[in-house]
């Protein structure tokens, strides 16, 4: 079943990219394209190591010689230089002209032509003007428009007149060109405006993307994580330097780095997104075979990386270009290939996602790879039309397919980072929740234990030590009555039967101090009372008051020895060191809670300067804990003490703290 929803999966997928296309289609059919040349290109390749042309000869070269291209141009690695041509008449008949309209652009989206000179003729072939530029041996301040990442030539035409211009082209690599022909006004406002408008979005979604992700990268600490933060970072700088940005703002003294750097970030961002794919799936776990493919796959890309400086240094590019890019290509449908094989044969379905996210990362990898080699990427102008569509001219080199295959990659390793992120914080409080419980389990077989051996030592002490010290007292007596000639020797056997009488009164008050008979037998309230008279006897002039409205007999058993435990540990503390004369204890019901609190008017203390076992409290935390009580507590020097310990009702329900006890208990 799942395997036949991934097939599924897969097949819409395709569908949809199919859908796109179609519908792309559906919008342009009939449009005015933005930017369209308002005429037919004509194409003449010179003959390789022959003589240059000068423009006077290529003028008059017959038009049949001339082949008919459309707006997109692509050259396999040109044997010589290459004339574009095309005319231009200013006729006020047409939407692009008018008799207002005289100052026009020709544009031509590549920004890394190598060298690129530009001819405008009357219909008498007459020159009227040239410029010389490009992306080699020409800084960007040589252009004759420095306004655009794109070449861009002002071309004047009066009303009802006509231009030829001929483009002369050289390049010792594959080309891919399209001519774009604006009125100046429309291309440097509303186009621009567009343009602009998008270039900022794209920009401020990936800065905010990359804040996020830094955060989230900060606060999950799943640091390889990094690996996909600077796959985007060096992505987006790709892109803009790929549409010419960087030649524009960034180096454009330096027309070398136009090319080396585009194919460099290029590199460095596919290494990237390879080592975030590797230690995102575990691969040196998981399948360490393919793991070693991987990691080979990244050598070969850094060993291609330097063979593009070393090409570029020396001028002979195009030996490294073709095996650099037909390894790419190769290796990106390994990929797919190997997520696929994943998908369907074992059946981790996890790489669904993968998938996807590898396979708009090919799309962009083929997209440019055919743009390098000067291929048509028909199939990728589907987003080109789109924008068609809207009125929206194509000056990006860079496919916009390519940008939004990025875009959508962007968003869906975002979501499933934060999915993965919700889950390890899910992960993690299951976790906290079960060592809480290992911890609160821990202390309550520690307090259970102790209570245990608190009954066997007073058994012990009352059936044994006390036993024993009964009947020698006894014998004590009987030997005094023997001993009455003899006043001194009964005397000291009269001393000595105090002892021990003394001794049998302290141990049995030991006894009874470890397990009160009457908690085990009336209940916790005749218990507390108890306390509170000892606590009198052993301090004459103490007033303790004890007062009650939620119903005792609802705590369990367990509930009622830590409640005893805790208010005998309170009243033990001041009848040791409080030298108090008044201590109210009451248990008070609070929002269904029960709420503990013990005061005293004695002296005091200062709770920072005490150790946390320094008076007992340690104990009294310990059995709080067990009962998921919140504890508070308030003193200072002359003060008295406040302890307030409030028990959750609902908490301790069922786990025999609180809840109608049993019988037995």
């Amino acid at each position: 079943m799942k395997r036949a929803l991934l097939i599924l999966a897969c097949c819409l997928l395709v569908a949809t990219i199919a859908g796109i296309k179609w519908f792309s289609g559906l919008m342009v059919e009939g449009l005015t394209v933005p930017g369209e040349v308002p005429g037919e290109i004509g194409v003449y390749k010179e003959m390789g190591g022959a003589r240059p042309l000068s423009i006077a000869e290529v003028s008059r070269v017959p038009e049949t010689a001339f082949a008919v291209r459309e707006d997109c141009c692509e050259f396999s690695t040109p044997q010589g230089p290459i004339w574009l041509r095309f005319k231009v008449t200013n006729d006020s008949t047409l939407p692009l002209f008018n008799k207002t309209k005289t100052h026009f652009f020709t544009e031509i989206v590549n920004p890394f032509i190598p060298k690129i000179t530009y001819y405008q003729l009357s219909d008498a072939n007459v020159l009227r003007d040239s410029f010389a530029t490009g992306s080699k041996g020409y800084t960007f301040c040589q252009r004759p428009d420095t306004n655009s990442r794109n070449f861009r030539f002002p071309l004047t035409l009066a009303p009802d007149s006509s231009a030829q211009v001929f483009i002369r082209i050289e390049s010792d690599v594959p080309l891919h060109l399209r001519i774009l022909f604006f009125e100046q006004g429309e291309r440097i406002g509303h186009q621009q405006w567009i343009v602009d408008i998008l270039m900022t979005i794209f920009l401020v979604f990936c800065t905010l993307f990359l804040v996020l992700s830094g955060i989230l990268i900060a606060v999950s600490r799943e640091y390889f994580n990094w690996y996909y933060f600077f796959y985007i970072l060096v992505t987006t700088l790709f892109i803009l330097a790929h549409l010419g940005w960087g030649f524009k703002y960034v180096w454009p003294e330096y027309p070398a780095l136009q090319h080396i750097l585009p194919m460099a970030l290029n590199t460095l961002r596919v290494v990237l997104g390879i080592q975030f794919f590797r230690y995102y799936f575990d691969l040196p776990r998981t399948a360490p075979r393919f793991d070693r493919f991987v990691r080979g796959s990244v050598l070969a890309l850094f060993a291609t990386l330097f063979f593009q400086i070393i090409a570029q240094t020396f001028g002979d590019f195009q030996w490294v270009l073709y095996p650099f890019f037909v390894f790419l290509m190769l290796f990106c449908v390994t990929m797919l290939v190997w997520v696929l094989y994943e998908m369907l044969f074992k059946r981790r379905t996890r790489f669904s996602f993968l998938f996807l996210v590898v396979g708009l990362n090919f799309v962009g990898v083929a997209a440019t790879t055919v743009q390098y080699l000067g291929v048509s990427p028909a199939f990728f102008d589907a987003t080109a039309d789109l924008l068609t569509g809207f009125g929206i001219a194509n000056t990006f080199f860079l496919p916009p397919f390519v940008i939004a295959a990025f875009f959508m990659e962007m968003v869906l390793v975002f979501y499933f980072s934060v999915s993965r992120f919700l889950r390890l914080i899910e992960k993690n409080q299951r976790a906290e929740l079960r060592i809480a419980r290992a911890k609160e389990e821990g202390l309550s077989a520690l307090v259970v234990g102790t209570e245990n051996e608190r009954k066997r030592l007073a058994r012990e002490l009352h059936d044994g030590a006390c036993v024993n010290l009964a009947a020698i007292n006894m014998k004590m007596d009987v030997l005094r009555e023997h001993l009455a000639e003899s006043p001194d020797l009964a005397e000291r056997v009269r001393d000595i039967a105090d002892d021990l009488d003394a001794t049998y009164r302290e141990v049995r008050g030991i006894s009874h101090d470890l397990m009160s008979k009457a908690l085990e037998k009336t209940g916790l309230p005749t218990a507390l009372e108890e306390l509170a008279v000892r606590a009198r006897q052993a301090q004459p002039g103490l007033d303790v008051q004890i007062f009650s409205n939620y119903p005792l007999e609802e705590i369990g058993g367990l509930g009622k020895i830590h409640l005893y435990r805790i208010v005998q540990e309170l009243l033990g503390n001041v009848l040791k060191h409080a030298k108090a004369q008044h201590v109210n204890i009451q248990l008070l019901e609070n929002e269904g809670n029960l709420l503990l609190t013990v005061e005293d008017d004695g002296q005091g203390f200062d709770p920072k300067t005490i150790e946390s076992d320094g008076i007992g409290l340690s104990n009294i935390r310990t059995r709080a804990e067990v009962l998921r009580a919140k504890m508070h507590l308030e003193s200072a020097p002359g003060k008295g003490m406040f302890v307030s310990i409030e028990i959750p009702k609902e908490e301790n329900v069922g786990r025999g703290m609180i809840g109608r006890h049993s019988k037995s208990s």
